[in-house]
């Protein structure tokens, strides 16, 4: 699944385990293009930062998709694609 939006928040330089390795990730939430009203909350993995900033438009390779259904929230963990 392809997710693409403006970036309205970023934090970079984070880390975590992913598939058992540790790695950088940059922690995102985007409007998304097609309903700007729907915000999404990615994790960039394998960056330690991106170009893009804040008010950019980014576009993601969705690797996995987290649930929490007690919080009522979707999180996708994602590859950055090139523009």
């Amino acid at each position: 699944m392809i997710l693409q939006g403006t970036i309205i928040s970023k934090e970079t330089g984070l880390q975590a385990s992913f598939e058992g390795h540790e790695q950088p990730y940059v922690r995102c939430v985007i409007a998304r293009l097609e309903h700007p009203e729907v915000q999404s909350e990615a994790r960039i993995i394998g960056q330690a930062d991106i170009p893009q900033g804040i008010g950019d438009v980014v576009r993601l390779d969705v690797v996995r998709t987290i649930t929490d259904r007690h919080a009522g929230v979707v999180r996708f963990d994602a590859h950055l694609l090139p523009d």
